[in-house]
């Protein structure tokens, strides 16, 4: 979902020499601080030998007939809706999501398998009125392609690439993040349970310096697929320059929830919460800067405070917990730097005390809009209010940013609705709502908050290339 520390596995990509990391690395449970596993970490020769073991698995995997593709992806669907509560529990002990939250999120690997099976049989080409002959074209897949997934939404997100990708006819190396790779190493598992060939869906754990750095490099990858910060999202697109290699970047996001005073403000402010504090603030379509109309914001902030206060926060594993803890300290203390104690918070909900990786939700009244809490993404459970006069300075602000990633309009104004979504800069917009991302709808940013679209119905077809074909008619 990020400048911002989506990706623990590569964000230190530039500055971490490979020696730093050692070859296993320990998962903890961040809201108890637990170890619950010892994973090995891939080194640059398990990358190499992965990459090779990928490449002899694509080809078998391209020559078959597409619905026989599809076929095997229904199946390694079939096989993940069986498994949901036991990927659900996996997703809350590693990265910490309340267990309704995961069970979506095991839901969502089945839905993306399912839908892009339906794609692999209708991934066709063109014929192309020209003279003298007939001209088709041909969406051929590439090979081997790299996912670095991150930890905010670990199996989702790396499903986003996989799923496409294998419907494609690739093969799919993926690098989870260092803190939460149980998930993916389990569906790689099940894909084998399911009857994907060997080698064709392989995950490797592994620090991003070594395993993550080596997956960008070789050769043998044909396009990288990375969740995680504008920073490293910069380094991978400028190490695949070298090869020409074809890159998706979903990166940072500092987006806006513009409340304006037609709207339903109580509907708008009872909504917002959620809007922020959904997986702890650690998401990079939070709408973290919340934009209200002068004439409406104290009501609004009156309203707003008991919606943040009674946000359930606590035990992941139990169903009504809405909030858990945060990835891990190194996390919160980065949020913690975005709040410090003489900080204008306006609200300020309660966090468990403890073991655990906790932090309370926090709005923030900004001083001006260059307040950095208001200008670069935090990504923990805070929110900025800034007020605004009329239209025109709700685009500015909403656009006074280097990303552009989502966002949510409140207005009972449908004109309004429509010019305000065509001038905000961003990728995914809202109107009357906070949902944004679908898997059969296109979701990318714009400006720094990255480069291409995942997700939706042209998924498929950005990992293929295009071939064109004439064939002459003239009589010989």
């Amino acid at each position: 979902m990020r400048n911002h520390q989506v990706n623990e596995s590569l964000n230190e990509y530039p500055h971490q020499h490979p020696d730093d990391h050692p070859h296993e690395h320990q998962i903890l449970n961040p809201a108890t601080e637990e170890v619950i596993a010892t994973v090995p970490a891939a080194t640059p020769g398990d990358v190499a030998a992965a990459v090779a073991r990928a490449t002899e698995a694509q080809r078998g995997w391209a020559a078959l007939a597409p619905a026989d593709r599809a076929r095997l992806l229904r199946r390694f669907a079939a096989v993940v809706d069986g498994r949901i509560e036991e990927l659900a529990a996996l997703e809350v002990r590693e990265a910490g999501h309340p267990i309704g939250n995961a069970r979506w999120e095991a839901g969502n690997v089945r839905d993306l398998l399912d839908y892009a099976a339906g794609g692999a049989e209708r991934l066709s080409g063109a014929q192309i009125p020209v003279a003298g002959g007939l001209n088709v074209t041909f969406h051929e897949p590439l090979g081997v392609v790299a996912v670095i997934a991150p930890w905010n939404f670990p199996m989702p997100i790396a499903a986003w690439g996989t799923a496409p990708a294998l419907a494609a006819g690739n093969a799919v190396v993926l690098k989870p993040a260092e803190t939460t790779p149980l998930t993916a190493l389990r569906l790689a598992e099940l894909a084998l349970e399911a009857g994907l060939p060997e080698g064709l869906f392989q995950v490797l754990p592994g620090a991003g310096p070594v395993a993550g750095a080596a997956l960008v490099e070789h050769p043998g990858v044909a396009k990288v697929v990375f969740t995680g910060s504008t920073a490293v999202g910069k380094q991978i697109m400028a190490t695949c320059a070298a090869g020409v290699k074809r890159v998706t970047l979903e990166l940072g996001g500092k987006s806006p929830n513009i409340v304006f005073a037609d709207a339903d403000i109580e509907r708008a402010a009872a909504s917002a919460p959620g809007s922020f504090l959904d997986n702890t603030g650690q998401d990079c379509c939070a709408r973290s800067r919340i934009l209200v109309q002068a004439s409406v914001y104290d009501r609004f902030m009156e309203l707003l405070a008991p919606a943040v206060t009674s946000f359930a926060v606590g035990d992941p594993a139990d169903p009504a917990t809405a909030m858990g803890p945060l990835i891990s300290a190194a996390q919160r203390e980065r949020v913690r730097s975005y709040v410090p104690e003489d900080a204008p918070a306006a609200i300020r909900g309660d966090a468990p005390q403890g073991k655990g990786f906790w932090y309370p939700a926090t709005v923030l009244e900004a001083t001006g809009p260059g307040d950095r809490a208001a200008v670069e993404e935090i990504f923990g459970p805070v929110a900025v209010v800034l007020p605004f006069e009329d239209e025109a300075d709700a685009v500015r602000l909403a656009n006074a940013t280097d990303y552009g990633l989502s966002g949510s309009i409140w207005t009972r104004d449908v004109g309004r609705a429509v010019r305000v979504s065509r001038a905000v800069a961003a990728g995914n917009l809202s109107v009357n709502s906070h949902s944004s991302v679908r898997y059969a709808t296109p979701f990318g940013g714009y400006k720094q908050s990255g480069l291409g679209r995942e997700l939706g119905p042209d998924a498929l077809a950005a990992f293929t290339e295009t071939k064109n074909v004439f064939i002459s008619t003239e009589e010989q």
